[in-house]
């Protein structure tokens, strides 16, 4: 899916992206410190920080979500989804949270962040059967 190499590049020019890895029971949360260009070979796309890698193969992504979450009460997620058969996470890019702080403080709306989310939703939303939905809070049970 060349979307989807095209949307992890720019994602991947963000050293604030926050990566989350699968999307069941266990997951792999990673910070982009020290992120490099990721490089594409064989139907894989290698995404490489300072501390850690993941290998996404492209021909598995089906679907890909710009997706903005209710979480923890009143607070908003912003990041992008890409899904694979059975609509599956496969991986998701957070985009830094624009109710918090660099100190991950709850902090009033900085709409310089939620920009960025906003500028790329525009962008491909619309491309290649890419979506956006908006995620009510799961109630706990």
């Amino acid at each position: 899916m060349e979307i989807a190499l095209e949307l992890i590049q720019q994602l991947a020019k963000d050293e604030r992206v926050m990566w989350v890895v699968g999307g069941g029971n266990v997951v792999s949360e990673n910070n982009s410190k020290g992120i490099k260009e990721p490089e594409y070979s064989e139907g894989y796309l290698t995404v490489e920080a300072d501390n850690w890698h993941f290998h996404v193969p492209l021909d598995k992504v089906t679907g890909i979500q710009f997706v903005e979450a209710e979480s923890h009460g009143d607070l908003l997620s912003y990041y992008v989804r890409f899904s694979g058969d059975n609509e599956e996470t496969m991986l998701r890019g957070y985009f830094p949270n624009p109710y918090l702080d660099d100190d991950n403080k709850r902090t009033e709306l900085q709409p310089e962040k939620l920009k960025k989310f906003h500028d790329m939703r525009d962008k491909y939303v619309g491309r290649d059967g890419i979506i956006f939905v908006h995620r009510a809070a799961q109630a706990s049970t």
